[in-house]
């Protein structure tokens, strides 16, 4: 990947989070400094063709259930199917979004249904020779972590 496309991927992953935390949540996405310890659930898309890796959104089990409660309007207090459906759907919803801002500079790529990990004793770890990206927001008092990993960007 070009060191050009970097700064491109990060503004179009803000853009995507802006438009789909920020609309979804009803609040104001807001950049905060890193926080590890946002864990507990993670919605992971591999994304391939244009560009090859995974998009990753990280959070805790606890705002799990709110992201859940405000999408769905009702209580959740504990993890469970429900809540981990609306938390993948909303990495679908920032894949897609983020296929379209980055459609301006590189080819259309093609996103999976989103994996749901739950825990705190994990990691994700990305290989040798990528690019990441890690972005830190607050919205509507839920906090995120998200993780973009570029394993290949075609020329």
């Amino acid at each position: 990947m070009s060191e050009l496309q970097v700064p491109e991927l990060e503004a179009s992953l803000r853009d995507a989070i802006k438009e789909v935390l920020g609309t979804t949540l009803g609040g104001n996405p807001e950049f905060i400094p890193p926080d590890e310890s946002i864990k507990g659930l993670s919605a992971i898309i591999e994304i391939s063709g244009g560009m090859s890796g995974y998009l990753a959104l990280h959070v805790t089990s606890e705002d799990a259930c709110k992201v859940a409660e405000t999408m769905l309007d009702c209580s959740y207090p504990d993890v469970d199917d429900i809540v981990c459906d609306a938390t993948g759907e909303l990495a679908n919803m920032l894949g897609g979004s983020l296929k379209k801002f980055s459609g301006r500079y590189i080819e259309p790529f093609k996103i999976s249904v989103p994996k749901i990990v739950r825990g705190k004793d994990y990691e994700t770890h990305a290989a040798k020779d990528t690019e990441q990206i890690f972005l830190y927001v607050r919205v509507a008092s839920v906090r995120f972590t998200m993780q973009l990993v570029v394993y290949t960007v075609p020329n």
